[in-house]
């Protein structure tokens, strides 16, 4: 059975450390109504994380914008769960290259709260760290709220560099190619045997899905 593809790259499904199994796509955009809904299972503080303000609902110029991606300047990922009532979006990642500095790129992940704290963060991530060195990456950039120390922690045990900017605002930076991080920090580690197996899933067929 063949594997979805879309602009060259694949699908795949895999298990969470709880054993769910989750499929993984590049956004596409057909997930429209899927990211549209999405926002209703964020609460305030991931919704205040992620977008730095507690809006209830993305505009239709934010759909556009989040959706129709290139998968290579903006790679998008939405990780997907099936259920009796069709598929439902439980978390995006994303980066944007910055077009004054090409080997840069920001970074964004959110995962619904109620599958917050079960690694699918760590693999969305992950992921992101795969596809930013096939895309010739050498930085990833996430502006972070200083409230959200979860996020602030995880990211320096990968090995980023955290500094204020000018306009006051809080940004990491994660060094994925060209002068890499030490590779002998735990989270890291744990991280590289996570895209092994992500390697692993994209190398086998998957299950086409109903979009």
């Amino acid at each position: 059975m063949q594997g979805n593809s879309y602009g060259g790259l694949e699908g795949f499904d895999m298990a969470l450390p709880d054993g769910e199994l989750v499929s993984f796509r590049p956004v596409r955009p057909e997930h429209r109504k899927i990211v549209a809904e999405g926002m209703s299972a964020l609460s305030f503080e991931s919704r205040l994380f992620r977008f730095f303000t507690p809006m209830v609902c993305l505009s239709a110029q934010q759909l556009d914008y989040f959706t129709e991606v290139d998968q290579s300047d903006h790679v998008a990922w939405i990780a997907l769960s099936s259920d009796n009532a069709g598929q439902t979006g439980l978390g995006i990642a994303r980066f944007i290259r910055l077009p004054h500095q090409p080997r840069v790129a920001e970074f964004a992940i959110v995962v619904i709260d109620s599958y917050q704290n079960r690694g699918l963060g760590l693999i969305l991530l992950a992921l992101l760290y795969k596809m930013a060195v096939s895309k010739a990456i050498d930085t990833l950039r996430a502006s972070v709220s200083l409230e959200n120390k979860v996020m602030r922690r995880w990211l320096a045990r990968l090995g980023a560099v955290g500094q204020y900017d000018d306009d006051g605002s809080y940004t990491m930076d994660w060094a994925v190619a060209g002068k890499p991080p030490d590779l002998t920090l735990p989270s890291l580690q744990r991280l590289k045997a996570i895209i092994v197996k992500i390697d692993e899933a994209m190398s086998q067929n998957v299950v086409p899905d109903p979009l």
